[in-house]
């Protein structure tokens, strides 16, 4: 196996979002740090549209939850950017995983708000469009 780099292009929280998000973990691995916009591996082109709102990369972003999603591996914040949930990118639903069980993979965060009715909940978050590095293996 071997490692490879893989980008994706995310809204990262600034501290104290990150902070009000992590606050409210339920599980022992503690993520609250980014909303994904856009999965991009090595070699693909990179689309303005990826990004709500004609933002750019750098630019800082205000949005709000909309709604917890708990299953018994997983906890998500369903989120919305400029009046929408859904990511320009695939169709996908914006989301913030605030935590999960140990070994539990973070797509598992898709069908937990696909298959979980969400609870209300409100909160206004900040952060700013950015490129994170993933590390995956070959």
């Amino acid at each position: 196996m071997t490692q490879e780099t893989q980008k994706y292009l995310a809204v990262q929280l600034d501290e104290e979002s990150r902070q009000t998000v992590q606050k409210l973990a339920l599980y022992e691995e503690i993520r609250g740090d980014h909303v994904t916009l856009a999965y991009a591996h090595n070699g693909e082109s990179f689309s303005p549209d990826w990004i709500p709102g004609g933002r750019l990369v750098g630019d800082s972003i205000e949005f709000e939850t909309r709604g917890f999603s708990v299953t018994e591996d997983i906890q998500v914040l369903v989120i919305s950017i400029d009046g929408t949930t859904k990511r320009p990118f695939d169709g996908g639903t914006l989301h913030v995983t605030v935590s999960k069980r140990t070994g539990v993979p973070s797509t598992h965060a898709n069908e937990a708000i696909l298959n979980v009715t969400l609870v209300p909940f409100t909160r206004q978050l900040k952060g700013s469009v950015t490129w994170l590095e993933r590390r995956g293996t070959t």
